[in-house]
């Protein structure tokens, strides 16, 4: 596995507070309301991390299944997840999904199978641009690996390390979270420059990628606002 730097390791640690955890609670209730289990409302409560609320899971599994997720990621949600290092040339983290009619009901860690050969072809494919053949790749490798050989690869999400990395600097410019009008204002400056530099790309073009670049370009428009706001909310106590 490659090595990493400082930076890299401690925003992969917050990463897995911020963003791993909430989702895998999230598919877990998902994966229970899928087997048809009757969850009450405090068993599907979530803790999103960046809001100082739980969130009902059941809301979001009813809209996914309402057509929420083809909406989002088309129509076969299975995904394989990587992450790369800041250069982009090394993968330091991936795993496996399966989507079954808007639920996320199967997740594989693919940690111990890095440093293969697999990866190694892989990480070139990506460092290249080249996401069709990245995906082509990746689709018949998961065709390959016991356990996994029933899943049909439907979307390869690509982010960089510095995906999560913008997210984190917002986060803590905004007091870790408390400064909540500070912190949506950071996080929408942290969405147009992780649009800029590229650090999520996903093979096909899904749904919520084009939002993300429809918006992308109205986050730079507002810029020189956002600075003015941004100063202007750090000096509040929320």
């Amino acid at each position: 596995m490659a090595k990493l730097t400082q930076e890299e390791q401690d925003i992969m640690a917050w990463g897995a507070e911020a963003f791993k955890a909430p989702w895998l609670d999230l598919c877990q209730v998902f994966q229970k309301l899928n087997a048809g289990e009757d969850l009450t409302r405090e068993q599907a409560l979530i803790d999103p991390f960046f809001v100082p609320f739980d969130i009902d899971a059941r809301i979001i599994f009813r809209a996914m299944k309402a057509g929420g997720k083809k909406a989002i990621l088309g129509d076969n949600g299975s995904m394989l997840t990587i992450i790369t290092n800041t250069r982009g040339d090394k993968i330091i983290w991936a795993a496996c999904e399966l989507e079954e009619d808007g639920a996320y009901t199967e997740f594989y860690p693919l940690q111990d199978k890095l440093g293969k050969t697999w990866d190694k072809k892989l990480a070139e494919l990506l460092f290249d641009n080249d996401m069709e053949a990245g995906f082509e790749y990746a689709a018949d490798w998961l065709k390959k690996q016991q356990g996994m050989e029933h899943i049909d690869l439907g979307i390869l999400k690509v982010a960089n390390v510095q995906f999560f990395g913008a997210f984190k600097r917002a986060y803590e410019e905004a007091g870790d979270g408390r400064k909540l009008l500070l912190m949506g204002v950071k996080m929408a400056d942290a969405v147009r420059e992780i649009m800029d530099q590229g650090w999520i790309r996903f093979c096909p073009e899904i749904n919520l990628k084009k939002l993300l670049e429809l918006a992308a370009p109205a986050l730079s428009a507002l810029d020189p606002m956002n600075k003015a706001v941004q100063k202007m909310l750090g000096g509040l106590p929320v």
